[in-house]
């Protein structure tokens, strides 16, 4: 039996959970309210602030770690490599902590797995990292000589629903064609091919606004934002990555409370939703284009499905795509702990190592 420790460090939220191969023994959440992430600047705040939630969680759960045999972490943004697993290494580390490929509060998640790991005398591994790169190449193209398209979606997230949604229609995953949608802190919309992701929203970059990300906006306005001298550069990435989005409409990015807002009859709350899911359903129907038109299915997963404006939304106008699954929440953690099972199953899934670009 192998006991597997996993991490997944997201936008809004802090999650920590303890296998016996398929079984959990314990699976944690702490969510975050806006304004503690507010306070936060810099890699070194975040990491502190997470590896508090981590250490607080475990001290919950006296000695379980002992006889631990392995560390799964969610990835961060790194150099774009194959899908698969990666042992967590200072290079990595340096990456992550760098921001040079991009930030996202998961870049702090390998460090803090990588420490734990230490402690224990065992190895630390991300899998289906978030910049898995399966683009095609024409998807690559930015409209800008010099500036290329990069991959950086919710892989662990949306494939483990495309396999969903493939049992579900007796599909194999491997031989289907989905468009995949994660809806939650942060929202990607991916075309599955035949079990690869070739084309989908970026997830600082590109897409939806998020309950607190800007997503794609209109390239003048944010121009003269970025030059009118009003925010430093780590204001405008707070208000574009961290206050953007439905907190900088309403102020607060807990959408169970905006619901509620406007299910009491707040226009503006409901409005915010509504054009939440708009936006989303215009992404997911441009990877219908992407596809072909040649789909098993469109699959929504994350916690935002269970915002009902949001979801009625969405499915007014992508019904026409054909069938629509829903699978509310995430299953991340298991989805990394069945990879840490893989990995140290005998004769198992071959653990890679980052160093250099791999195209």
């Amino acid at each position: 039996m192998f006991k597997i420790l996993v991490i997944n460090i997201g936008s809004t939220s802090t999650k920590v959970g303890l296998f016996f191969d398929h079984d959990p023994v314990f699976k944690e959440t702490r969510d975050h309210p806006s304004e503690d992430l507010s306070r936060l600047h810099g890699y070194d705040e975040w990491l502190r602030f997470h590896q508090t939630k981590v250490d607080n969680v475990l001290g919950l759960h006296g000695d379980m770690l002992e006889g631990l045999g392995l560390v799964v972490s969610r990835g961060g943004l790194t150099r774009p490599v194959e899908g698969g697993g990666y042992r967590i290494n200072e290079e990595m580390l340096h990456d992550l902590r760098s921001g040079e490929y991009g930030w996202h509060p998961c870049n702090v998640g390998p460090c803090i797995a990588y420490s734990i790991a230490a402690r224990y005398g065992v190895k630390a591994v991300i899998y289906d990292s978030p910049v898995s790169d399966e683009l095609i190449q024409l998807a690559r193209f930015s409209g800008l000589k010099g500036i290329e398209r990069g991959a950086a979606f919710h892989v662990l997230s949306q494939k483990s629903a495309g396999r969903k949604a493939a049992r579900k229609l007796d599909v194999p995953y491997e031989q289907g064609n989905f468009i995949v949608a994660h809806l939650g802190g942060g929202i990607t919309i991916g075309a599955h091919e035949r079990g690869r992701i070739i084309d989908g929203t970026h997830g600082l970059n590109e897409g939806p606004f998020t309950p607190q990300r800007t997503g794609a906006l209109p390239l003048q306005e944010l121009l003269n934002l970025c030059v009118s001298g009003q925010l430093t550069q780590e204001e405008l990435r707070q208000r574009l990555f961290g206050q953007g989005g439905v907190h900088s409409y309403l102020g607060t990015h807990d959408i169970a409370v905006i619901e509620q807002r406007a299910d009491n009859g707040e226009e503006e709350a409901s409005s915010v939703l509504k054009a939440m899911g708009y936006q989303i359903s215009k992404d997911i129907c441009s990877m219908a284009a992407v596809l072909e038109g040649r789909i098993d299915a469109v699959v929504l997963t994350g916690n935002l499905c269970r915002a009902k404006t949001v979801i009625t939304e969405i499915r007014n106008r992508v019904c026409s795509l054909g069938k629509l699954l829903i699978f509310p929440g995430e299953d991340e953690l298991e989805s990394l702990a069945q990879a840490g099972l893989r990995i140290m199953s005998p004769g198992g899934e071959t653990v890679k190592v980052y160093e250099n670009e791999y195209y």
